[in-house]
């Protein structure tokens, strides 16, 4: 295997909204559900993000998690922020 074809999980220097950070994989950007998961938002995102989609990514240690699109995640902040909702 080519090592640009290896699929990793890379943290950009960039953060999102409520200082989560930016992650990078296989081309596509976002944020981490078990990031959001520390947030005291979290209940209320699981609720209105149900169409959402998320990829399935795995970390070094094998864990696996979910990468939340950044076009996703922003677009719920700043709703949340200008409205509560």
């Amino acid at each position: 295997m080519q090592e640009n074809s290896k699929k990793c999980l890379l943290r950009t220097e960039n953060k999102s909204f409520f200082d989560l950070s930016i992650y990078e994989y296989i081309g596509c950007i976002g944020v981490l559900e078990s990031d959001i998961k520390k947030l005291n938002l979290y209940n209320h995102w699981c609720k209105v993000s149900r169409a959402s989609t998320m990829l399935c990514v795995t970390h070094d240690s094998g864990e696996s998690d979910n990468l939340v699109y950044l076009y996703d995640w922003e677009k719920f902040s700043r709703i949340y922020i200008n409205t509560g909702n």
